[in-house]
Formats: structure tokens, sequence, C-alpha cells
């Protein structure tokens, strides 16, 4: 039997099991169960009021359990008091035993109050996840000792730094979870309760640490692994670990507080949550794309021959799509990728990646001798080359233009592991919904432009515009590339052309800067053009697309960083070297505004 006492800012209070002996605390902060600051006041107010030694249940609203991290919830989820460290405390130092319910995602700050219960019972779509590592940060409330405890040094470590998500099955088998619930996730989370005969906290469980020897090795192949990585991140969550076999609990929490205050202070971490939001922004399409049906697109069509379209055949046939592939103008160029694409599969086969089963069955997918007449089968067609005849405006089927400039329809210029697709305002909010659903099939998640497709080219051109012209006014090539390095950028190729020979000084700093001010000007410059959507939206292109470092953030978000005025004053002071430095006239709006880049 379930009574409601009563509801806080965010959670349900209610008193369960027999005689109301349990209390039963269910986070219900929509849609994601946030552990935001009131949700950690009426979570610590109504533990911190249960009569010494009451059983504690903590659930999740629905079919989750809290997944809200700093990049869905902003900073401001970390403000106020009690802080989830204090939270966590709170709950395993609670005179009962406390059991976590976890029926769907725990990540983050949720994962982290699960681990600080006495127990968990996890259902069949649990998912524990510590993506910190992924933000450049530790854990924030003790989980670096409490994770350890209970499933080991190996275990914790491909959690915490390689964000590994454990589901259900896994968490018990690894010692995470103490008992797997079919359905009511709720009701056997208090049956456990009950029958538990007393607190149990993990920072007072060893059987993780049992095995010294284990445990240390662990800890000396990540550190071995994490020696060459230039964030400091990793380090410091090895470091932290290892002190859960080596230090008191308290002592462990303390050491895990300064290097999570030291990180978050940090321009790693600052740049990686700047990434990950930019990522998260551009993978919701406007409302009206939003609320459009999206086709499901079963048999792509691919018209002409190019290195794209053989690696989008490759990505189709392996999501197990039909692929019709019509050779275009030219038979020689389709024969040559049609080969590539096969040799793909054959070395698949050869290196165990593929099964013969599996092999058969693409090969039989590729239909690479299609005439241009069965194009008008295919959901989609992706043109290489001029539209056959029978297709132009052919009603029914989603038609994409690979981009380079103005286009008759939707463009797309595939990059890295995303694409670029527009222009969206443009275009059918359906046509366009059904291209994104596509091509997230075939790991290629789109990023929408309001003209033709290609800002990333268009941005990294401006930047390499400017180390050529470095380079040609005689800064040392070497120079050059040091500095970009030092940034975590791979350089071109340049050529020492200073002028009659002679050497420029310059240091690196400069080098940066005006590497980054005139890409970030050709940004602005797509932003007032209506090209680009929003500043976010180039920086997501450049990490994912052109191998910008995403520890960097962006150049948008560094323009940012320095601010409009300090921007707009170095390329005015440059603009006499190259028309690259121009400043665009956008930055005196955005001076005049007090503004930089807005997402």
């Amino acid at each position: 039997m379930v009574q409601v006492i009563g509801a806080a800012s965010g959670i349900r209070v209610e008193a369960a099991g027999p005689e109301g002996a349990v209390l039963l605390l269910v986070i219900d902060n929509p849609p994601l169960n946030a552990l935001g600051p009131a949700v950690r006041a009426a979570l610590a107010g109504a533990i911190a009021d249960a009569a010494p030694g009451r059983p504690v249940v903590i659930a999740g609203a629905g079919r989750m359990f809290s997944a809200a991290t700093l990049i869905d919830q902003g900073d401001g989820i970390a403000d106020g008091r009690p802080s989830l460290a204090e939270l966590c405390l709170l709950i395993e130092n609670h005179s009962g035993p406390v059991v976590a319910a976890v029926a769907g995602r725990a990540v983050g700050p949720g994962a982290e109050l699960a681990l600080a219960a006495h127990a968990r019972v996890a259902g069949p779509w649990a998912r524990f996840i510590f993506p910190g590592a992924g933000l450049g940060l530790p854990p924030e409330a003790g989980a670096s000792q409490r994770l350890p405890r209970l499933v080991g040094a190996q275990e914790a470590l491909e959690m915490l730094l390689r964000v590994h998500p454990v589901g259900a099955d896994e968490a018990l088998a690894i010692g995470l979870a103490d008992h797997l619930a079919d359905e009511d996730v709720v009701a056997a989370a208090i049956d456990l309760a009950l029958s538990m005969t007393g607190p149990r906290p993990v920072s007072a469980r060893n059987e993780g640490l049992s095995d010294v020897a284990a445990y240390t090795a662990a800890i000396a192949r990540a550190r071995a692994r994490e020696a060459r990585n230039p964030l400091p991140a990793p380090a410091r969550i090895v470091d932290c670990v290892e002190a859960a076999l080596c230090l008191p609990p308290a002592n462990g929490y303390a050491l895990e507080a300064v290097a999570y205050e030291d990180l978050a202070a940090g321009e790693e971490s600052q740049g990686l949550i700047a990434a990950a939001r930019a990522e998260r922004r551009a993978s919701v399409p406007p409302e009206d794309i939003l609320r459009a049906d999206a086709e499901l697109v079963t048999v792509l069509g691919l018209n002409g021959s190019i290195p794209q379209q053989a690696a989008l055949a490759l990505m189709a046939v392996e999501r197990g799509l039909r692929v019709i592939w019509s050779a275009g103008p030219d038979p020689q160029a389709h024969a040559a990728q049609v080969k590539a694409v096969t040799a793909r599969m054959e070395a698949g086969l050869r290196e165990g990646r593929l099964s013969r089963e599996q092999y058969d069955a693409d090969l039989l997918r590729l239909e690479s001798d299609a005439g241009p007449e069965a194009l008008g089968e295919a959901g989609l067609i992706l043109h290489a080359g001029p539209v056959p005849a029978g297709l132009v405006d052919r009603p029914g089927i989603v038609q994409l233009f690979y981009g380079g400039g103005p286009g008759p329809g939707l463009l797309l210029a595939p990059s890295g592991r995303i694409a670029e697709l527009g222009p969206v305002l443009a275009a059918a909010p359906g046509q366009v919904a059904t291209a994104i659903r596509l091509l997230r099939h075939l790991g290629l998640p789109p990023v929408l432009t309001g003209g033709p497709v290609g800002i990333g080219r268009a941005v990294t051109a401006a930047g390499r515009r400017a180390l050529a012209l470095m380079a040609q006014s005689g800064v040392p090539v070497r120079l050059i590339a040091r500095a970009l390095e030092d940034f975590g950028e791979v350089p071109p190729e340049l050529t020492d052309t200073g002028v009659s020979g002679t050497m420029r000084a310059m240091t690196g700093d400069e080098v940066r800067h005006r590497w980054l001010a005139a890409m970030a000007n050709e940004g602005y410059r797509l932003l007032a053009a209506g090209v680009a959507l929003r500043p976010s939206d180039i920086d997501h292109i450049l990490i994912q697309g052109h191998g910008f470092p995403r520890w960097r953030g962006g150049p948008m978000y560094q323009a940012a960083r320095r601010g409009p005025m300090v921007l707009r004053a170095d390329l005015r002071r440059w603009q006499s070297e190259g028309d690259v430095w121009t400043p665009h006239p956008v930055l005196d709006e955005l001076v005049s505004k007090g503004r930089g880049a807005v997402a």
C-alpha cells in the first residue's frame, strides 16, 4: 500500500509497505528528473525528517531515475545547498536502509545518487552512466570512492574513464546492483528495504577492494594508457580511484572534491561542455520539422559516382538498407567506386568483422548496376550528377544533392562524423524530417543550415588562408605548425614563402589568435547571411567534421571568450595584411550591444 504524504519541489513523499513503514521518495521533475537545487533540498529535508532507522526507497517518476546533467540543465543545476555531495553523504549516513529503485536511466548526478544508497534494485531498462570524463570532469559526489568499493578498479575505470554505460544484467554481474526486478521496480525495492536488518553504506563495503594485486594492476594500466592524454581529467580520475584503496572514505571524498573544483575551473572542461552543448543544440531541429512526419526509408537511391556515394552505399547496406545505385554519366568512375565498396566488404569478411551470412546479405542489398529508371523505387535519392528526366519533381521521393554552392533542392555535405543539410528553411518540413531520420540511421547526424551547405569548408578555408598569409609574410612554417600543435590542431601543409627571404618573428599566441580570428570572422559572415543558423552549429561542424580539438570548444566559442571588442580590435589591426581579417560589420553591432556570439 502506498499513501501520499505530500509533495515538495520536484519530489513526491509517500508512505509505502505494511503500515506505511517505508518512506518512499519519488523524484518527479520532468522531463529528466533533474536533481536541481530545489529537488536536492526536498530530498534532504525528507530524509532528515525520517524517523531513526526508518527504511527509505528513492525512485524516479516514470521510466527514468534521474538523467539530467550540466548539458541539459546548465551550470545552475549545481547551485544551492545541499550540494549533490552533501545530499549523497546524508543518504549514506541515514540510520535506516536506503534503496534506490532504478527503473530507467541514472546518468551523472542520478548515478551518483543511486550509488550513495545502501542497495540498488535495477529494472530491465536501467542504465548507469557516468559521463563526467567526456566533459573533462571527475565525479562530484563520491562516485570515484564508492564505485570501486563495489565493482573493483577495472570496472570502475571503464565506467568513469570510458563512459561505459552499464545495463541491469551487467550491473548485477559486477556488483553495482543488488537485485533485478522484471516488473515493479519500486515494489521490489520496498521489499528489499524491509528485508535489510539495518543500514549498509557503500563506504563500509570492500568487495571491490579485496584483490589488491588486481586493483593496483588496473590502476597501473589506466595510468599508462592515459599518460599521453593532453587532458588533465583522466589522470585525476585514476588518482581518485586509487585513493579508494589507500585512503579512508572521508579523505577520498575530499580528494575527489578538490579534483572536481580544479577541473571545473579549467578551460579544457569548459570547452568540452561548450562542445557538448553545441552538439545537443544541433540535434534539435526547428519546431515545424520536429512536428513533421519523418518517413522510414528502406531503399536508398544513389545517382552518380563519387567517393561520398561509395561511403554512403557501404553505410547503408551495413545497416540493412537496400541500395539502388545508378552509374550516372561516368561508367568508369562508377566501376571504380563500386570496386572500392566491395573491397571494403571483403576486408570486413577477412578480418572477421562480417560473417559470411552478413557479407552475402550486404552484397545482395547492393544493386550497383541499376539503370536510372530503377531509382524511382527509392524513398530517398542522393544525386551526384544531373537528375534523370523521369525523376524531376517526382512526388513521394526525397531528393538530395551534394553541396558546394546553390543547388536545385536540399543539399548535403558529409564530413567526418556529421553531414550538413540545407537550406532547410526553403524545404518542405516532411522532406527534411525524412532526410534527418535516414542520416541519423546511417551514423551521419545532420547539422541543419539556412543556406547552401559548406559551412565547415568555408570556415576552415578562412583559417588556412590566414595561416598562408602569415607564412607569406615570413613567419616560419615550423613556428606556425608548433603553435597549432600546442593548441591540439593538426597543422595543414604550408610552404615557407616569406617575401625576399625575410623572416618575421611572431609568438605562438598571435599565430593562434590570427588563425582563430579569421575563422570566427568567416563564421560571423555566414551567420549574418543566414547560412549558419547558430554560432554553436559552426563549432559543432568544425569539431565533428573538420578535426577542431573538442576541448577547445570551437572557433565561435573561442571568439566569445575573447569578446567581440577584442576580436574587432585584433581584426582591424591585421586587416591591411589580408581581406580574411577585414572585420565583418556584425561585430560592430555586437560591440554596440555588449554581446558576444550567442548560442
